[in-house]
């Protein structure tokens, strides 16, 4: 088997939560247990690619280029395993597909729906309704009634005057049945997921999960807010090993071998909000003094080196050494 692990055209791979900053390709690379050839996302274009080969890739914040990568992607991913998969890069930034995927792979206990025309929202409020992307609280909105939802449906459903005028017109123009189709085509659409609501949540937790190893971001909610995730309220601390099964039996489900879990802990139990499989912010890893392994079905605490490229390296040696095992007994 060969590893190729394919950056950007300018070299850059991976989050190191500064945009200016990238991850040490040349250190991954020497400590992959296989043979491992850095190149660029272009060069796979004019690689004979085989079935034993592995691509290790990364995406990106600017939509462009995320988007570029969906499509090349897809073909690599025909042709050998990549890493993330494939689920992980439809995820990236789309809060949309990890909702549908969540549903697919049956996991997070958090009722949630998935919809591009507002009138297709079916949970009772109180519920949180979020863009498809935005990091931190951008895109994210707690609707107690039905005004909450005109707000929304007025801000993010609307459609220009000038629609509006040219819809007047058609109606006068078109017979009823094909009005019927275009007022439908221009009525006013966004892609939104929503959530049910987790009342009187003090903090959540973000969990960040590299092979066996699990790192811990607790982060507090603001006053007079609902949400955690951009507060700036941190804390490195142990999560409760509740949050940590939790995060396990998740990670478990999405084949991949880092990750990212927004986790939330009521009476009712744990909850999942969002989840990543790429190019994640790296701040629980590079902060925390400690991190908990799961090892022999138990929970030991480390001392945390806080080397982001060790890390990586370190799971995708545990996965592909795992995925050569299962192949290997089948």
């Amino acid at each position: 088997m060969k590893v190729y692990i394919a950056t950007l055209p300018n070299g850059f791979f991976g989050s190191t939560g500064k945009s200016w900053k990238s991850l040490n390709v040349n250190k991954i690379a020497g400590l992959l247990e296989y043979n491992t050839e850095i190149i660029t996302i272009n060069d796979l274009k004019n690689i004979e690619l085989n079935e034993s080969d592995t691509v290790i890739y990364t995406s990106s914040d600017e939509e462009n280029i995320r988007l570029y990568m969906r499509d090349v992607m897809y073909f690599i991913n025909q042709k050998c395993r990549i890493l993330p998969n494939y689920n992980m890069l439809l995820g990236h930034e789309n809060k949309g597909f990890q909702e549908l995927l969540r549903k697919e792979l049956g996991f997070g206990d958090l009722k949630g729906n998935y919809f591009f025309d507002i009138d297709d929202s079916i949970l009772p409020t109180p519920k949180v309704l979020k863009t498809v992307s935005g990091a931190g609280s951008s895109g994210v909105f707690l609707v107690k009634n039905k005004k909450d939802m005109k707000d929304i449906k007025d801000n993010h459903f609307d459609v220009s005057k000038k629609r509006r005028l040219i819809k007047l017109q058609r109606r006068i123009k078109l017979k009823r049945s094909e009005f019927y189709f275009y007022k439908y085509r221009h009525k006013g659409f966004n892609r939104f997921v929503e959530q049910e609501f987790i009342p009187n949540l003090k903090n959540d937790f973000k969990i960040l999960v590299f092979g066996n190893r699990f790192y811990t971001l607790k982060r507090s909610i603001r006053k007079n807010d609902f949400r955690a995730s951009g507060s700036g309220l941190f804390e490195y601390v142990t999560a409760p090993e509740e949050v940590l099964n939790f995060a396990k039996s998740i990670f478990s489900k999405l084949d991949n071998p880092y990750a990212s879990l927004d986790i939330a802990q009521s009476a009712n139990g744990c909850h999942l909000i969002e989840f990543q499989g790429t190019n994640f912010g790296p701040l629980a890893l590079l902060k925390s003094s400690t991190r908990k392994v799961f090892l022999d079905n138990n929970w030991i605490e480390e001392k945390n080196d806080q080397d982001l490229e060790e890390n990586f390296a370190y799971a995708i040696n545990m996965f592909l050494g795992n995925s050569s095992s299962i192949h290997s007994e089948g």
